[in-house]
């Protein structure tokens, strides 16, 4: 993560930003979950016998896909004789794969949020991988969030075209992840557990990487195998985010709650509330240095012809409400990052906000006010240096937003 130049004094935020990204690490996450004793799989107090296994089918679907196979696979040695893999464009960056790759091997890039043809694509590779299997089969599927746009299969009767339309909708309309994923997964076959249904009568693993309040197996990526068939696992949620981020700041010396991993609503109703209740907890405790952490997903109602996402929004409503502070000297500032890297369609994770973000956008001749009602956030930040750009995390957990005083 880079910060930019002008908010190089807020080091503290940053390192916490990437205390939380580090606990959401994927292959970590498996790895504390699921080991391998010779030929016996593990997986939280479940035993698989893999000597029992004709074959060993691998699905990776989501923002995550690539590091959580890559960890699967590292496990499973050369014993994978398929493997479907569905990724957000530009998410395999850097990524080294394993050299024990199964020769049955398929790798596809699709779109987020809004579905594309190969979405389509990665949905026909996945049902064909899964056609056939036997009673002696294992099923591993890694699923993290993302995948209700970057893995489709439609029901008859509903083109790509139809999918688009209603993914376009839901995201414009201020509805929350439950809300949404309940309509996707009525429209698909894979989803609402229908990929553990199609897998039947092999053997299902499903591990499971939360972007979702709560964790709630039915709406994290549609609910792919939400079904009695699969045995499931949690392997990271926001929750392990923001305590990392809370042990980090703690260890720096900050006052530090973690206020809420259930953070939902309207972005810039949400952005104004941290920052009124900052500027309170400065006022009440000058000399104190203070950290509050906030996980979860908020929504935005889009409204206007702009460019921007839930963190972005929040931050600049956070921003408008920092600009009144009485005193600004020393750290005062709240920043707000999608832990996957990307915010909304941009290539931003977030955004800082800080008391003297609008003084340095009015002598840009930017209007915040202007910017926030046309949902604009992205083309007010990034003149100002003031966007988080991480680029794909491999990870996605969800949102953080941090809110940080001290008096130096």
């Amino acid at each position: 993560m880079h910060p930019p130049p002008s908010l190089t004094r807020h080091a503290p935020l940053n390192a916490l930003l990437a205390a939380a990204l580090e606990a959401a690490d994927p292959a970590q996450a498996i790895q504390r979950h699921v080991r391998r004793d010779g030929h016996v799989l593990r997986v939280n107090g479940q035993s698989y016998d893999l000597s029992q296994c004709d074959e060993i089918c691998l699905i990776a679907v989501g923002k995550a896909a690539a590091p959580m196979a890559g960890a699967a696979l590292a496990l499973f040695g050369d014993r994978v004789s398929r493997a479907v893999i569905v990724t957000k464009y530009g998410h395999l960056a850097g990524h080294v794969w394993p050299a024990n790759m199964p020769r049955d091997f398929t790798l596809i890039e699709a779109a987020h949020p809004v579905p594309d043809e190969n979405s389509a694509r990665a949905g026909e590779a996945v049902c064909a991988a899964l056609a056939g299997c036997s009673p002696r089969a294992l099923v591993t599927a890694c699923v993290s969030g993302g995948a209700s746009a970057l893995l489709i299969a439609p029901h008859a009767g509903i083109s790509l075209n139809t999918l688009r339309a209603i993914n376009d909708a839901l995201l414009r309309s201020g509805a929350d992840i439950r809300e949404m994923n309940a309509v996707r997964a009525r429209l698909d076959r894979l989803k609402g557990g229908g990929l553990a249904r199609m897998a039947a009568p092999a053997q299902v693993v499903g591990l499971i990487l939360s972007d979702v309040i709560g964790d709630p197996l039915d709406v994290i990526a549609s609910g792919l195998t939400n079904d009695p068939r699969a045995h499931n696992t949690l392997v990271a949620n926001n929750a392990q985010a923001c305590e990392a981020a809370a042990t980090a700041a703690r260890a720096m010396g900050f006052d530090t709650a973690i206020v809420t991993t259930g953070l939902r609503g309207e972005a810039r109703e949400r952005g104004q509330e941290i920052a009124q209740e900052l500027l309170a907890l400065r006022a009440r405790n000058p000399a104190t240095p203070l950290c509050r952490i906030y996980g979860g997903e908020p929504t935005v109602t889009v409204r206007g012809d702009g460019k921007g996402g839930r963190n972005q929004e929040l931050a600049l409503a956070a921003a408008l409400t920092l600009a009144e502070a009485r005193e600004t000297a020393g750290l005062l500032a709240v920043a707000s990052l999608g832990t996957d890297g990307s915010d909304g369609p941009t290539d931003a994770a977030g955004a800082y906000a800080t008391p003297d973000t609008l003084a340095r956008a009015g002598a840009l001749g930017l209007d915040a006010q202007d910017y926030l009602a046309r949902n604009d956030s992205y083309h007010f930040f990034e003149p100002l240096g003031d966007l988080i750009v991480t680029g794909p995390t491999g990870t996605n957990v969800a949102d953080i937003v941090i809110a940080l005083s001290h008096p130096i």
